[in-house]
């Protein structure tokens, strides 16, 4: 697609997500505590067992208390959906699907679709809404309704949680029997995908979807991120934890597909470019799309559900 067609699709998107970017109320000590966080080998997650309380209910639903409390309790219960294939799915591999930033509607419809294509290649897949999404949203006034915000520690706390609660997934899988498993994000879930295929020792494979690369461009540059530049009022903060391209992946570079959109708005395309040179060339695709049209385009996702395919069959 031409860039005059699908890049007014990403500014206003950009355009749209500064309404629900609200600024930070927290006291400047917590800037220190963010940075902190950021910095300990814990922000990984490398303590996370799988969940003892994990429940299975009707309608594909399941549920598990997150291995990270938050302040808030509706946060820290992680909702999901499972589409195992069979009776006997802990033989057949398993996809984790990571949605978006604030891509509520990429969760409740493109990835059931994706979910039910996969089913119908005999790999199963699982989703589950990210923290501070869906139903994981605090109430009340003065709680924070988003992943990101102006207070610095709790967007830290919030990339912490996400990437414990998906490896908490991970164990729960492997507990269950299920030895092949993958990971499909998009945008932040592409992030996401990423940063577990550099810490995770237990996944066969990774796709990351036009990722978000570089979180300190990000948060140097788009629009949504005012609140967050204005919290930091000039001072600066080490965010390279945050960026992909600090980590190495466990996984061979044959077993990593990327797909970074050539009109990307959100996600530069020399981001990605520079993340696969860092990670030694894994398999690079450039779709003629925005960050939005990817996610909107049928045949981009069925040509990587074929890779998918092609490596765990």
């Amino acid at each position: 697609m031409k860039a005059a067609v699908v890049k007014p699709l990403d500014w206003l998107a950009i355009q749209l997500a500064r309404l629900c970017v609200r600024e930070g109320t927290a006291p400047d000590g917590q800037l220190n505590a963010a940075e902190a966080l950021l910095h300990r080998p814990e922000f990984r997650a490398d303590f996370v067992e799988a969940p003892k309380d994990f429940e299975r209910h009707r309608h594909r639903e399941f549920r598990f208390t997150s291995p990270v409390a938050s302040p808030w309790k509706r946060n820290n219960t992680v909702h999901g959906r499972f589409f195992p294939v069979g009776g006997r799915w802990q033989e057949r591999p398993t996809m984790i699907l990571l949605h978006g930033w604030n891509n509520e509607l990429g969760y409740q419809m493109l990835f059931p679709y994706l979910a039910r294509r996969f089913n119908g290649m005999g790999i199963n897949a699982i989703i589950f809404e990210l923290p501070y999404h869906r139903q994981r949203k605090p109430r009340g006034r003065g709680t924070p309704n988003n992943f990101l915000s102006g207070d610095l520690l709790h967007v830290v706390s919030a990339f912490h949680q996400a990437i414990a609660d998906a490896r908490a997934l991970v164990a729960w899988l492997r507990a269950q029997g299920c030895e092949r498993i993958g990971v499909w994000g998009l945008s932040l879930g592409g992030w996401l995908a990423g940063m577990l295929a550099c810490v995770e020792p237990r996944l066969s494979l990774a796709v990351l979807m036009i990722p978000v690369v570089r979180m300190d461009r990000v948060i140097t540059e788009l629009d949504f991120c005012r609140p967050i530049r204005r919290r930091l009022d000039g001072r600066t903060m080490k965010l390279d934890p945050l960026n992909l391209i600090t980590y190495r992946p466990k996984l061979s570079p044959d077993r990593i597909l990327v797909v970074a959109s050539e009109h990307d708005m959100f996600a530069p395309r020399e981001t990605t470019e520079e993340l696969c040179r860092a990670w030694n060339k894994p398999t690079l695709w450039h779709p003629r799309h925005g960050h939005i049209s990817t996610m909107m385009s049928a045949p981009v996702m069925h040509r990587a559900m074929g890779w998918v395919a092609g490596k765990l069959s």
